[in-house]
């Protein structure tokens, strides 16, 4: 399920953002980034938790291109995440649905921690300009 997710992303940064998106080795975070989470629920019932992280100025360009504002605010720059962490993942669930792997979603909600700090099994990095994406997975 992250192989769709992560395509998803490179879709949405290369049609919606109009920048490249690409893979990436990245061992830590070196800005601040705010995290995200949704949960999906495939056929056989398995529920995973779905974390998508980004730092501040990554979502700024987001949000001006979207919004227009220029210099967002912390909530606004939240509700951007979770905006498009929706957008991603719903993305990813059509791109399930057409290979036969179908999943359900659920409403993407800000977690507080840092991604560093929680249980992932499998954890994929963008690079985006000069940009950090992180998603991340865990199994409940």
């Amino acid at each position: 399920m992250i192989n769709f997710i992560t395509t998803a992303s490179e879709n949405f940064f290369q049609h919606q953002i109009g920048t490249t998106c690409i893979p990436f080795s990245h061992e830590s975070a070196s800005e601040r980034t705010i995290l995200a989470y949704i949960d999906i629920r495939s056929v056989s019932n398995s529920v995973y938790r779905v974390y998508i992280a980004m730092g501040a100025p990554l979502l700024s360009q987001i949000t001006e291109l979207f919004l227009g504002e220029e210099n967002p605010d912390e909530d606004t720059l939240k509700e951007m995440l979770l905006e498009t962490t929706n957008m991603i993942v719903g993305s990813a669930k059509v791109l399930a649905e057409d290979s036969g792997d179908a999943f359900s979603i659920e409403t993407p909600l800000i977690e507080q921690h840092m991604i560093s700090n929680l249980a992932c099994h499998d954890i994929r990095h963008l690079k985006i300009d000069n940009h950090i994406m992180t998603i991340a997975m865990k199994e409940l």
